[in-house]
Formats: C-alpha cells, sequence, structure tokens
C-alpha cells in the first residue's frame, strides 16, 4: 500500500471519529430532561386532566406568574395544591371559577375563567378530563 494510500485512510478515520464525536455530544444534550415540564397529568375525580405546560407556557410568552401566582411575601408557587389544599379557596375552585370575582390583584386566573376569557372555555367537563 501506498503512502498517499494510507493518508487517505487516517484522515477518513480521522473524519469518522469527528463525526461521530460531534453526534455523540448532541445526543446526549438531546436526552437531558427539559427544564419545565413538557405535560403534566393531574388525578381528579373526574378523570386525569393532561395538561401541555410547554403549549401554555408559549402562548403565555413565559409569564410563570400568570398561572404560578404569588401571594404576596412567598415566593412563585410550583403546584396550585401548595396552597390551594385545606385552605379558604379548595383546590377544585382554583382550577374551575370564571370571570373576575376570581382575579387575584389582576395577575391570575384560573385556568376556566383564563380558558373562558379566549373563547376556547370547554363546553362539558370532558373537554378537559379523560
Amino acid at each position: 500500500m501506498g503512502k498517499t494510500r494510507l493518508n487517505q485512510i487516517a484522515i477518513l478515520l480521522l473524519l469518522t471519529s469527528l463525526i461521530v464525536g460531534v453526534v455523540a455530544f448532541y445526543y446526549d444534550d438531546a436526552k437531558a430532561p427539559p427544564e419545565e415540564p413538557v405535560r403534566v397529568v393531574y388525578e381528579s375525580k373526574g378523570g386525569l386532566v393532561v395538561f401541555d405546560h410547554a403549549a401554555h407556557s408559549v402562548r403565555m410568552e413565559d409569564d410563570c406568574v400568570a398561572c404560578h401566582h404569588e401571594d404576596g411575601d412567598d415566593e412563585v408557587k410550583e403546584n396550585c395544591r401548595d396552597c390551594h389544599e385545606g385552605n379558604d379557596i379548595p383546590i377544585m375552585h382554583a382550577y374551575h371559577e370564571k370571570g373576575e370575582d376570581f382575579l387575584d390583584d389582576n395577575t391570575y386566573q384560573s385556568c376556566m375563567s383564563c380558558h373562558e376569557e379566549g373563547g376556547k372555555d370547554p363546553k362539558n367537563c370532558q373537554g378537559c378530563h379523560k
């Protein structure tokens, strides 16, 4: 085998290694879990509710406080149940109340009040509960 042929093989192996390394690097990043949940499944007496968190984040332009509201001196809540279980506003009302009476300092609306305002109010329970 001539020197030119060996050089070609060496270059081919080098390029192949480089390509495999780049693909492996980006593949590892692609497997990393997202920082925010893509979908959240809520269990309820009415049936499971699959909430598309990623789509709502985009629609709300990453304004987390629109849903994860603050109650003054606390940090932003991670989960509605953090506060709305065993207090004055039961979890069912936190999700289902409609209209401006439910606004919290004009920053927070329930799922239903926001959907009603946007014209996407489900017509029956099965619109959300499966």
